[in-house]
């Protein structure tokens, strides 16, 4: 039996997001490990600066900004293919430019530090479910137990 996905008023984690993780995973960890998706959940967990148990969007937006000074290997200032590990980048191909294209607020082909730090928060809106600018324990469990059923 497949379970039902979301209804129609509630978000859906986006197709962009899970690419653009998975990219930017494999830029950090290099070609040995660029086959592990990296895990969304465990990115906002550590997004938790204070260790409170919640992650605010502040904290968030600042766990970007350490994320893209790892991605940007070149440091350029932007994440662009040139950022990806050779192997990377040719497994890529056009999907790089798709998955970019959310955050490419420009259309230049490159995510810029501002574009990805300042870009969209999907993660975290899909968590913050009260919109009190905080994902606590509570939002981080459902969001969590939300997108393991949608894995079934």
């Amino acid at each position: 039996m497949h379970a039902p996905g979301p209804g129609p008023n509630e978000m859906r984690p986006s197709p962009i997001l899970a690419v653009v993780i998975l990219l930017a995973g494999a830029a950090l960890a290099g070609p040995t490990v660029a086959r592990e998706r990296p895990d969304p959940m465990e990115m906002l967990a550590k997004s938790d600066a204070n260790r409170d148990g919640a992650v605010s969007r502040s904290e968030f937006i600042e766990a970007r900004r350490a994320r893209f000074a790892k991605m940007d290997r070149n440091g350029d200032g932007l994440f662009s293919d040139d950022d990806l590990p050779r192997l990377v980048r040719k497994r890529a191909g056009d999907r790089f430019a798709q998955a970019t294209q959310g955050l490419d607020a420009n259309r230049d082909g490159r995510i810029g530090r501002d574009e990805f730090v300042n870009g969209p928060t999907r993660l975290f809106d899909l968590g913050d479910t009260d919109g009190d600018g905080l994902v606590d324990r509570n939002e981080m469990e459902r969001l969590r137990a939300a997108m393991a059923a949608r894995k079934r």
